[in-house]
């Protein structure tokens, strides 16, 4: 199949005429190569599919709202279902591009407690990466993608040793399982949301 990409061919006679004509004709060539080109790439990019509402262990069903915007699509979980969290957050859970890149927010291991109200998982960061992973996860299923399109997570972890880091990767590990591992880039902060020790964003592609 030809792509578009290619430069669109100009009449000689355009290339030689001389004047503002000539000249107009060319930029109107090239404009049109570039509309082709991008109308091509959208028509080759993934197929996006948000879903309506996904499963959540030990929650059930989880509504997904999806809005659009510059050729993007922003997709944010119900919060309060997912986590407790009764206000609005100022941000979504993962945006969508035409090209099937998916941006994850930044998550924590929070869970929604018996009171309702949101809560850090116990168990330090081993159990606080397994259930920021799990949220990331959510979002990404929300997409339509899985934690087997991520090619990038960023970790943030509170007061940073070389134990904590160690209990932080086992739970990694453990919710990667025999999954190749995306890249990743790990360092120090001094705090994440609610008091907890872990928190990650991550990029992934359909």
């Amino acid at each position: 199949e030809k792509s578009p990409f290619c430069r669109p061919k100009i009449p000689q006679k355009a290339m030689e005429r001389p004047g503002t004509a000539g000249t107009a004709l060319l930029v109107a060539s090239l404009a049109l190569g570039v509309a082709a080109a991008a109308s091509w790439r959208r028509a080759k990019g993934p197929k996006v599919q948000i879903a309506k509402s996904i499963y959540v262990d030990g929650l059930g069903e989880v509504a997904v709202k999806q809005q659009k915007s510059g050729g993007k699509i922003h997709v944010t979980l119900d919060w309060k279902s997912l986590l407790g969290i009764p206000f609005e957050l100022p941000f979504c859970s993962a945006v969508v591009t035409d090209g099937g890149t998916i941006y994850v927010s930044g998550s924590i291991g929070a869970q929604r407690g018996a009171d309702g109200k949101p809560m850090i998982v116990p168990g330090g960061p081993e159990k606080e990466a397994i259930q920021t992973l799990r949220m990331i996860e959510a979002s990404l299923k929300a997409c339509g993608a899985g934690l087997e399109h991520v090619t990038m997570v960023h970790a943030f972890l509170v007061d940073y040793s070389q134990e904590r880091f160690q209990a932080m990767n086992k739970g990694y590990f453990e919710v990667w399982g025999s999954r190749p591992l995306p890249a990743r880039i790990c360092t120090g902060t001094d705090h994440v949301g609610l008091n907890g020790a872990v928190e990650m964003d991550a990029v992934a592609q359909l």
